[in-house]
C-alpha cells in the first residue's frame, strides 16, 4: 500500500523522487505484500477512527496477518493492531 500512495502522489504531482519504490524495497529486502481480498473485507468493516484510505488498508493487512504497525498517529492505537 505504500508503494501505491507514492505512486499516486507522484502522478498527481504532490511529491517527485528519482527511484523505483519497488526496486528500492527489493534492494532493502523489505517484503513487498499484494492487498488480499480478505484484507478487502476487513477494511470494509473497520471503523472510520482513521480517514486515510491507505493507512485504514495497512491497518486490515495488520489485522489479517498479525502484523505489527509502525506509526506515530494516535488515531492507529484505536484499532485493535499492534503498534510500535
Amino acid at each position: 500500500m505504500s508503494i501505491a500512495e507514492l505512486m499516486i502522489k507522484r502522478s498527481i504531482g504532490k511529491i517527485d523522487f528519482e527511484f523505483d519504490p519497488l526496486e528500492m524495497a527489493q534492494k532493502m529486502g523489505v517484503e513487498v505484500l499484494s492487498f488480499s481480498g480478505a484484507e478487502a473485507m476487513v477494511l470494509g468493516k473497520l471503523p472510520f477512527h482513521h480517514k486515510d484510505p491507505f493507512d485504514r488498508m495497512l491497518i486490515a493487512q495488520a489485522l489479517i496477518n498479525g502484523f505489527s504497525l509502525m506509526s506515530d498517529d494516535s488515531k492507529f492505537l484505536q484499532y485493535e493492531c499492534k503498534i510500535i
